[in-house]
């Protein structure tokens, strides 16, 4: 007759693939396209888009810092929290510490648009 033993449960874990070019900081948000082949990850600054099949390179997407606007805190405030795709996949919207960006995913350079989420008058 078997007897059934009570055993702690051990769980192991495996890559399946590794990607190139991984983040140098903790990633905050990973966000899964339409399509189920490109998914995005972002860490606090910078976003990159990948593709399921290209494991040796990212797409990176990078609004370029004005020189004269950067300061102390400009490295904080700009750093992303979170990445997500649209329902079409064709957009993504980010979101750091004072804006929301929305941006094509054919035009790497700038955002389409940028929304201030985060701005008080108050002293």
């Amino acid at each position: 007759v078997p007897v059934l033993k009570p055993m702690d449960l051990m769980v192991e874990v495996s890559p399946r693939r590794v990607f190139a070019n991984a983040h140098t900081y903790h990633i905050n948000s990973i966000s899964v396209n339409s399509d189920y082949e490109t998914y995005m990850s972002a860490d606090d600054l910078r976003i990159n888009l990948w593709h399921l099949d290209i494991t040796d390179r990212s797409f990176m997407f990078e609004e370029p810092e004005d020189p004269s606007t950067r300061s102390f805190f400009s490295e904080i405030i700009s750093s992303v929290s979170d990445v997500k795709f649209s329902h079409s996949g064709r957009y993504l919207l980010t979101r750091d510490y004072l804006t929301a960006k929305v941006w094509d995913l054919n035009m790497e350079s700038k955002p389409l648009e940028t929304y201030q989420v985060c701005v008080t008058n108050d002293v």
